[in-house]
């Protein structure tokens, strides 16, 4: 057997550039694929948590109408009172008018009047943060659009 290194002589060690070219690209779309889908789930989150913010802050607003027969201006009177309405995070601090950024959304408050309101939230950087805007007055419901312009009364509703 000298000089001759047997069957196994015949197979390579180690990989062809070409082959690993393949395994990064794959890799690499792989990678891709789950960094839109975390970015899709914090988009989503944001909404999530901004529909719940808008809805504890609508229950807020009544209980405190029921009490006051106004609603507050500013928002922030909600959070000043002792036992507090809401959590001053919630409607931007003390003495705010509810311009607070949570979750990638900003929250503006309009004071209309002894028995009307409303409180639209926008993503702070739109399709980033956050796709839907969303709107709310003293009847409780939410309602959001997705281009870009602020809800109304006839926009569509959270189910």
């Amino acid at each position: 057997m000298s000089g001759n290194a047997g069957p196994l002589s015949c197979f390579r060690h180690g990989f062809t550039f070409l082959e690993i070219l393949v395994v990064v690209t794959i890799l690499s779309l792989l990678a891709l694929l789950g960094l839109v889908n975390v970015v899709r789930a914090r988009l989503v989150g944001n909404e999530t948590v901004t529909i719940a913010n808008l809805r504890e802050l609508s229950v807020a607003l009544r209980a405190y109408h029921s009490v006051n027969n106004t609603y507050p201006d500013p928002l922030g009177l909600l959070s000043d009172v002792t036992p507090p309405y809401v959590y001053p995070e919630l409607t931007g601090g003390s003495g705010a008018n509810g311009n607070a950024d949570l979750a990638g959304y900003a929250y503006d408050y309009v004071w209309e009047g002894l028995d009307d309101y409303a409180l639209i939230t926008r993503p702070v950087t739109e399709r980033v943060t956050g796709v839907r805007r969303f709107w709310v007055d003293e009847t409780s419901a939410i309602r959001y659009t997705v281009d870009g312009t602020d809800p109304t009364v006839n926009s569509p509703l959270i189910q």
